[in-house]
């Protein structure tokens, strides 16, 4: 992370220049617009970020917290309302004055987001993909930063165990008597989408299932294209693992035309990653490894205040639990 001296330096300007200019006092030491313009380019390609936690210390004591919330444009997008619920609810029950700001960023392309000039007291990054972990392992921010659904060595984090979700679904599904298991899953965008997958398929094979895998785009229309194919399927599966409810929704349209009943023919198991009124208003109730998404952006808060408040200190994680939910009649 860049310090003024070496913004100054890389701009050509006098150290006091640039700490005025970031500070937001310009227009009242009359510092001209090319100046402003240059230092504000250098900080942004040295991926400068202003401290201001520290400033917070000497702020008024009403002045709310500043809290950003990175979080990628891809499939994920509509997900961030359960997020958002969840940090709406942590919010109003905490007495912490805060102010909440969404930042969108393209899928391996956090680095730039990040880079953008910005004033916050704290981030909470969603959604990180491989590529934007190994830029966050190897950055180093003045402001406190959790991750939520990751794993870190280095920052605070709010994650559930992936390998265990997939287990726990194969678990179900052999206690059931099935055979014969497909997972429908789509190009992984982060290690755990693999890691669930890896946790069914051994405690599948385990219990002596054959495992299919089938992959699509995460979103309805995949799950109903891949469902189609499941009449021509040998062996025909006795039970489907969907990575998301999206998927899953898109499968039990596919399953109704082409005449394949739930959970008579085949059972069905999804990651509950959608919203719960998704979930239990579908044509057929879907059982889901419940992701407790709501209750993750609680933790990714209240973490974020404790750092602040230096009550915790990097690295830390807070694990929760995922519950089976059964919904099948």
């Amino acid at each position: 992370m860049a310090t003024i001296k070496e913004i100054a330096k890389f701009a050509g300007v006098s150290p006091s220049t640039v700490s005025i200019v970031l500070g937001g006092k310009s227009e009242e030491r009359k510092i001209p617009a090319t100046t402003q313009k240059k230092i504000f380019s250098a900080a942004s390609q040295l991926g400068y970020r202003p401290n201001v936690a520290a400033r917070r210390l000497r702020a008024r004591p009403d002045t709310p917290i500043v809290i950003e919330v990175f979080w990628a444009t891809d499939f994920r997008a509509p997900m961030m309302v359960r997020f958002m619920r969840g940090l709406q609810k942590a919010i109003l029950e905490s007495d912490q004055l805060c102010e909440i700001v969404i930042h969108p960023y393209d899928n391996d392309k956090l680095c730039d987001a990040l880079q953008l000039p910005g004033v916050c007291n704290a981030a909470i990054i969603c959604n990180a993909s491989q590529t934007d972990m190994e830029f966050l392992e190897k950055t180093n921010f003045t402001m406190p930063v959790v991750l939520y659904n990751r794993r870190s060595a280095k920052y605070c984090t709010v994650n559930v165990d992936d390998i265990k979700m997939g287990q726990a679904a194969a678990a179900k599904f052999a206690a059931l008597g099935c055979k014969h298991a497909a997972i429908l899953t789509s190009p992984a965008v982060f290690s755990g989408m693999d890691a669930r997958i890896s946790g069914f398929t051994a405690e599948a094979q385990a219990h002596g299932m054959t495992v299919l895998t089938l992959t699509n785009s995460n979103s309805m229309q995949g799950g109903y294209e891949t469902g189609l194919l499941f009449s021509n399927l040998i062996p025909k599966p006795d039970c489907l693992f969907c990575l998301s409810d999206y998927l899953a929704i898109g499968v039990l349209r596919a399953f109704q035309e082409i005449d394949i009943q739930v959970p008579e023919a085949i059972k069905l198991i999804s990651i509950g990653n959608g919203d719960r009124e998704l979930e239990e208003f579908a044509r057929v109730k879907l059982s889901v490894i419940h992701l407790p998404m709501e209750n993750m952006a609680v933790e990714c808060f209240q973490l974020a205040l404790d750092l602040l408040d230096n009550r915790v200190s990097p690295p830390h994680s807070v694990k929760l639990d995922t519950p089976f939910v059964a919904r099948e009649r």
